[in-house]
This record gives C-alpha cells, sequence and structure tokens, in this order.
C-alpha cells in the first residue's frame, strides 16, 4: 500500500461520517472505500491495520 492510499484512506476516516451515521466504523469504512475510484479495495481488518499503525481512532 503506498503512502498516497493511507494518506485518502485516513482523510476519509477523519471526515464527517455519512448521513445517518454516529461515526466511522472499520466495516462503513471498507464500503466507502469501495466506492472511491482512485482507492483500491481494502477489507475492514486492512483498514484498522492501517489506522493502527498511523495511531489513528475511530470516534
Amino acid at each position: 500500500m503506498t503512502g498516497e492510499v493511507e494518506a485518502r484512506l485516513i482523510a476519509l476516516a477523519c471526515s464527517k461520517p455519512p448521513k445517518g451515521h454516529a461515526r466511522w466504523s472499520l466495516r462503513l469504512l471498507e464500503k466507502h472505500v469501495a466506492l472511491t475510484e482512485d482507492i483500491p479495495d481494502l477489507d475492514h481488518s486492512t483498514i484498522g491495520r492501517v489506522l493502527k499503525k498511523r495511531n489513528c481512532a475511530l470516534t
């Protein structure tokens, strides 16, 4: 995974969650990553590892 992909993923995780959701979850991020053309499909466990590596917490 490139640094650019990690940065885009972190930016998404730090953004406002979609309407109807109080916060991002790993599975919700997984669904939105699949819809984003410039980020390759990632499963929720990979997303969790990336966020943990960068000390990003979903709150």
